[in-house]
């Protein structure tokens, strides 16, 4: 799919996990060309680390970055991952990579959403204030957790297709969170 739609100079690219993948044709959303999707399914904050050449190489725009919920599943269920803040380490990794190979692109981290499980969630949160503490950010924050989280602490579920993943409200919802972002490049 990468290969039908190869990065280009100038491009806006969304880089994730599954969540960003479903996402599908960010132009469409947008209403541009320039929008590219690299989102794959089960990706973790190390499966980012180890693309980012794609990038490097093609210059783009603008990067924005949703990635370290498989990381908290793989830490909690397969217990591959030992530590919590090696996701916000993982994530500084990847900022300073991409802001050193690439200075003129703009470099945007999305906050890691709800679950409907509330202990995820909770893991969630941790891992968003551990990213709004790196020190000499390379990138601007945008937070998409707390319009997506309810009082309750979980996903709001008319916003989710299975309590991880979205629906079409849930990507609308995105949508216009990063719509002045997008505007302002």
């Amino acid at each position: 799919m990468f290969q039908l739609q190869p990065l280009n100079e100038g491009d806006i690219v969304f880089i994730g996990d599954s969540i960003t993948e479903m996402g599908m044709n960010w132009g469409v959303r947008f209403g541009g060309t320039q929008f590219r999707n690299r989102g794959i399914k089960a990706d973790m904050t190390y499966g980012v680390l180890a693309r980012l050449s794609e990038m490097q190489k093609a210059s783009p725009k603008a990067i924005f970055i949703l990635i370290g919920i498989n990381d908290i599943f793989n830490l909690y269920y397969q217990q591959e991952i030992q530590q919590l803040s090696s996701v916000a380490e993982n994530i500084q990794k990847i900022t300073v990579a991409l802001r050193t190979s690439l200075p003129n692109t703009q470099i945007f981290v999305q906050s890691l959403l709800p679950d409907h499980r509330d202990f995820i969630t909770v893991l969630a949160k941790e891992v968003n204030q551990q990213i709004q503490q790196i020190p000499n950010k390379q990138f601007e924050y945008v937070d998409l957790h707390s319009f997506f989280v309810t009082p309750e602490g979980v996903m709001r579920p008319e916003l989710t297709t299975d309590g991880t993943h979205l629906n079409a409200k849930g990507y609308a919802l995105w949508h216009k969170l990063l719509l002045p972002y997008i505007e302002a490049l």
